[in-house]
């Protein structure tokens, strides 16, 4: 992992045994941490013991992380022999959390110095989702989408991260998934559905890691496949036959296109603005992706869905009196209506 880093001379503060003022000017003690943003949530560190005279050299160093300034929350603790000590974090650093680091010296005659306590940094989210994203949701004009996510920077070990992939299809739930992806930008390769909502989520693990430090991210909002040939406008054509019933249907059939995804109302009124019959919700749902609606295949020229054919009869069932009736449709925040001529049974 490449990271700049700074160092940071320590304060010489003699804990018990006093140095002597000659060796305090020549003896530092230096940590060296990460000085990207956010702060790493499984950093490197390196602490240096400088200037020490031979035959008092360190006999140890000593690092400690604490989210708070006077060292009340440790969250790192570590001691390495020597005068360098390379310390890394193999459980990973709380999210969203301010971080102080402090180093101790331990010389070969026993006496202590201290290094400066210093904020290193903050640390972020550990797993965040980029795209596909948006706060209504967005539609895709590719059946093999590009999905991005950012992660904590880790070192290796306990990292690198592993991530896994899960789509769902938010009609049926069905869920597809890819394990073992190693980059943060993936292109999916099986074709997804077109007019059809998805959602997604991420699953990141490190490699060398804890379980416990596993990270999960969810999409906020679905994604829509939109066909190549998906509606330039959304629009409610004409019923047909009209009037019916007819020689060539017993049922009058409905098509409308949606430009982008929306919540629809489809419904039959009398000419009083009374509820008839409710197309939609009903089999379909309210909430219908980008599409064109009411054709007999999803997203053909032709035919006729049975699903929004009005067959004369009301909700409960009846038979509509003979007469004009207005068929509305509410959808993508505006209002759709056309005349319908039922001559009865």
């Amino acid at each position: 992992m490449q990271r700049a880093r700074r160092c940071i001379a320590a304060l010489a503060v003699a804990a018990g045994l006093l140095l002597p003022h000659a060796l305090v000017a020549q003896t530092t003690v230096a940590l060296e941490v990460p000085t990207i943003t956010p702060f790493p949530a499984a950093p490197q560190i390196v602490v240096r013991a400088v200037g020490f005279p031979a035959g008092s050299g360190p006999r140890s160093v000593r690092l400690r992380l604490s989210l708070t300034p006077n060292f009340g929350l440790i969250v790192f603790d570590s001691v390495i022999a020597g005068d360098l000590g390379v310390f890394r974090q193999r459980r990973l650093l709380p999210e969203n959390s301010e971080i102080y680091a402090e180093a101790t010296v331990l010389d070969a005659i026993g006496r202590v110095m201290l290094s400066s306590t210093q904020r290193a940094g903050r640390t972020g989210t550990r797993l965040e989702l980029i795209g596909p994203s948006g706060k209504s949701g967005v539609t895709l004009n590719t059946r093999q989408p590009v999905f991005a996510w950012r992660s904590a920077s880790v070192t290796a070990p306990p990292g690198p991260w592993v991530y896994e992939l899960f789509i769902t299809n938010v009609a049926t739930q069905e869920t597809r998934s890819r394990i073992s992806i190693l980059d943060t930008i993936y292109t999916y390769p099986d074709t997804l559905q077109a007019n059809t909502s998805y959602r997604w989520r991420v699953v990141a693990r490190l490699q060398n890691g804890s379980p416990a430090d596993s990270a999960v991210a969810s999409s906020l909002s679905s994604f829509v496949i939109a066909p190549s040939d998906a509606p330039l406008t959304t629009l409610l054509y004409q019923n047909f036959p009209n009037p019916f019933p007819a020689a060539s249907s017993q049922t009058t059939c409905v098509w409308f296109d949606l430009e982008r995804a929306s919540i629809v109302r489809l419904q039959v009124l009398d000419l009083r603005g009374h509820l008839v019959r409710k197309l939609i919700p009903a089999v379909l749902t309210d909430d219908l992706p980008s599409g064109r609606y009411g054709r007999l295949i999803e997203g053909a020229a032709g035919g006729c869905d049975q699903r929004l054919a009005w067959d004369g009869t009301g909700d409960d069932g009846r038979v509509a009196a003979p007469g004009i009736y207005l068929l509305m449709l509410h959808a993508d925040g505006r209002k759709f209506s056309r005349k319908i001529v039922f001559l009865g049974r």
